[in-house]
């Protein structure tokens, strides 16, 4: 079975359970009619299906449970149907746009791409080997040291940040730790026969819940930042964080040097690409804590300064 085949069972797998609380055998009758079913199954496979449920959960962090008192199947909670919105919304959103390039082939002038980094042709190798709890083998290039290395390495899961994929797991290079690597460094990968077993306490979710992007060099803490109107305007549209939260008037009065700025609370890890995210807001953004950010921003604004001072 192809990936983009195993994608669409398990688009249409979340997708069903999500309309409600369902019963195997609800499963099995959607199933069967279903016109994703290729060969004609007549039920879903037990053994798939639970399979499948582990892959959703290890991939997309999305929580298929089962009541078992009470004999039915559901989707964790609200923050997982949010999560898969935004995962389907991607999913679907990247076949409608290959299929809108198909229609477009003879418009390649007309239509301006950003560049997309190297390593999407790892992709499919490594959601293989973590569907089946297989080691790699990575030969990879390390920005730090300007030199390739092999390790071998556990895949947990993907992730996707600013266009770029991550591979996220435990490296023979770093025992014990989870780590985070890039595909576009990927020089050379293959996969082993060696087995591996995903901790019980780790969720893609829950492990990135208090971070930006990829950078895991810092701890989560309370973040206060005051902006301009205009910088509040995307800050809503977009939020930098989940946890992002405006505060009321009364509230930013307190810290706010300027009662027509909006401050802004996160509880977040003030890693390397958050601060470089804050960063593009240039002067239309201040932080106010904690303290030690604020002096950091100050003194990088300072070094920047003086290199344009002649």
């Amino acid at each position: 079975m192809s990936p983009a085949q195993v994608f669409k069972i398990y688009i249409w797998l979340v997708d069903t359970i999500s309309s409600g609380h369902l019963s195997k055998d609800d499963i099995d009758r959607r199933w069967a009619h279903s016109a994703v079913n290729e060969f004609g199954e007549n039920i879903f496979p037990t053994r798939k299906f639970h399979r499948y449920k582990e892959d959703i959960l290890t991939l997309f962090g999305i929580n298929i449970r089962c009541n078992r008192k009470a004999g039915y199947y559901y989707i964790e909670g609200d923050d997982d149907l949010q999560r898969w919105d935004d995962m389907r919304r991607y999913i679907v959103t990247a076949f409608s746009f290959k299929a809108t390039l198909d229609e477009a082939e003879d418009m390649e002038d007309s239509i301006l791409f950003e560049p997309i980094p190297a390593g999407t042709q790892y992709l499919t190798t490594i959601m293989r080997a973590i569907r089946a709890r297989k080691q790699l083998l990575i030969t990879y290039h390390s920005y730090d040291r300007n030199s390739d290395y092999d390790m071998f390495f556990s895949p947990y899961c993907l992730r996707v940040f600013k266009q770029r994929w991550y591979v996220v797991g435990e490296a023979s290079t770093h025992p014990g730790e989870i780590r985070v690597y890039a595909l576009d460094r990927v020089v050379d990968l293959h996969v082993l026969d060696n087995d591996f077993i995903i901790p019980k306490s780790f969720t893609p979710q829950k492990f990135f819940s208090d971070y930006y992007g990829v950078f895991l060099n810092a701890e989560p803490c309370l973040l206060r930042i005051e902006a301009s109107q205009r910088a509040a305007l995307f800050l809503r549209s977009l939020p930098l964080h989940r946890s992002q939260r405006e505060l009321t008037s009364v509230e930013a009065a307190a810290f706010s040097r300027e009662p027509e700025n909006i401050v802004f609370e996160y509880f977040v890890a003030p890693t390397f690409d958050f601060i470089q995210q804050l960063r593009t807001f240039g002067a239309e953004l201040r932080v106010l804590a904690p303290l030690s950010l604020a002096k950091q921003m100050q003194t990088d604004a300072e070094q920047l300064l003086a290199r344009y001072a002649n």
